[in-house]
């Protein structure tokens, strides 16, 4: 499935639409990793003891990345969201490995603080540690951060979504388990892994691949044919006298609209 990693990959996207005439909406190598979920302190797998309370995690709103405690269970929440934490420091042993925090902090400040004090965020990975950290926090009845999180939007090569942008709106997660990316007018829109719809594929290229920008100056139009062709052919020639292998390919890119040289105003 198509990766979106860069301009150059959008231009050749939509280029390849262009050839094809197509206009429509189409699946992208774009995932929510859902299952992704690790303690902050090793950064260790969930593994088998899960404390999810009710239907969590639910991913409401599409943007839930983060875990906090409250009397029946886990729940995930918007790691921008503050609340108040739990520091693990392991240094101490016993129910004295643990301090509660009310300032409330992002997940991530949180997590700073964390480690920067103490160790790190609670874990809560067996009945031991979760049984100290809730006797600690549910006498509050305050959601409180651990140090439970996972990964959100990425590619299929495992990169982290970051070159496009959503949909204004989007990602919502608004059915439920609209855990896969497609495109729309150049920007991401989340929905479920069942829609059916056309798709985009990408190959690998093996060797290097190198973008040369080229300023010319001339009278004549630069997009003939003719033209394009001579001044290909000498720039090969420029690149073979600078060392570079004479079965390298050399060809024009052309931009979104077709055309390979514009007039600079």
């Amino acid at each position: 499935m198509a990766i979106i990693e860069s301009n150059d990959n959008m231009i050749q996207l939509q280029n390849e639409a262009q050839r094809v005439q197509f206009s429509s909406s189409a699946w992208i190598g774009l995932y929510n990793d859902i299952n992704s979920w690790r303690w902050s302190f090793g950064n260790e797998p969930l593994g088998s003891v899960k404390k999810w309370a009710g239907v969590e995690p639910n991913n409401s709103s599409g943007n839930q990345q983060c875990v906090a405690l409250l009397t029946t269970g886990w729940t995930d929440r918007i790691c921008t969201e503050t609340l108040p934490f739990v520091c693990f420091d392991g240094n101490n042993t016993g129910n004295y490995s643990y301090t509660y925090f009310s300032n409330k902090k992002s997940w991530y400040d949180a997590q700073k603080y964390c480690r920067q004090y103490h160790t790190d965020l609670a874990n809560t990975r067996d009945a031991t540690e979760y049984s100290a950290v809730y006797n600690l926090v549910t006498p509050l009845t305050m959601f409180t951060w651990i140090g439970l999180f996972r990964d959100s939007w990425k590619w299929v090569d495992t990169t982290i979504l970051s070159t496009i942008s959503w949909m204004p709106g989007k990602s919502d997660n608004a059915l439920g388990n609209e855990n896969c990316g497609y495109l729309s007018n150049g920007q991401a829109v989340d929905t479920q892994c069942s829609d059916v719809m056309p798709f985009f594929c990408y190959s690998v290229i093996t060797g290097m691949k190198q973008i040369i920008s080229v300023k010319v100056r001339s009278s004549e139009d630069m997009n003939g044919a003719v033209i394009m062709a001579v001044t290909l052919e000498q720039l090969k020639q420029k690149l073979q006298d600078h060392g570079i292998a004479g079965d390298t390919t050399v060809k024009w890119r052309e931009q979104p609209d077709g055309v390979v040289f514009h007039k600079e105003k």
